[in-house]
Parts: structure tokens; C-alpha cells; sequence
């Protein structure tokens, strides 16, 4: 909690840590999109060989898994571009102090 209150104290400044912040967010978000889509690919291919060899019972449970991902994938997206759209809000919110 101390983090938070030290972000956001005033007299602190406040847009070197944001941005500081929102960078490092940025660039996980990257990287843990860059890994979910490795492993979408890999259950893609998983279902594909189950519908090959007739097993759809174990298909349809990965794809609802795929698709679980899927929408993991599109919050990250949406994440990502909210904290793209405050880093780029920040001079303002420092220029109204």
C-alpha cells in the first residue's frame, strides 16, 4: 500500500513514476501475449490431431479452452491500450497540477 500512496503523493513526481509504471506494464502485457498466443497455437494443434483420431469428447473440452483463451488474449489487448492511452494522458494530468 505504501507504493501506492508514494505514486501518488504530489509532491513525488508524480509522471516519471507513472510512466515508469505503465512502460513496465506495457512490456509484460507484451510478453505474456507473445506466450498465450504460443500456447493457442499449440492447443490448435492438440484439437486438430484429437479430431483426427476420432476423439471429440477430448476436442470439444479444448475448445473451450481455446476459446477461454482467446478472450484472455483480447482483455490483455484492451489493457494494453488503456495503459498506452494514460501514458499518453500523463503531461496532461502533470500539467494540471
Amino acid at each position: 500500500m505504501s507504493s501506492l500512496n508514494s505514486l501518488f503523493n504530489r509532491s513525488s513526481p508524480f509522471g516519471t513514476k507513472c510512466k515508469t509504471c505503465l512502460n513496465l506494464i506495457i512490456s509484460r502485457i507484451k510478453l505474456l501475449r507473445n506466450r498465450r498466443e504460443m500456447q493457442l497455437i499449440n492447443m490448435r494443434k492438440e484439437m486438430v490431431q484429437y479430431l483426427q483420431t476420432g476423439q471429440e469428447s477430448i476436442a470439444r473440452i479444448r475448445v473451450e479452452h481455446i476459446i477461454r483463451e482467446q478472450n484472455i488474449l483480447a482483455a490483455y489487448e484492451i489493457v494494453e491500450l488503456f495503459c498506452e492511452f494514460v501514458l499518453a494522458r500523463v503531461p496532461i494530468v502533470e500539467a494540471q497540477k
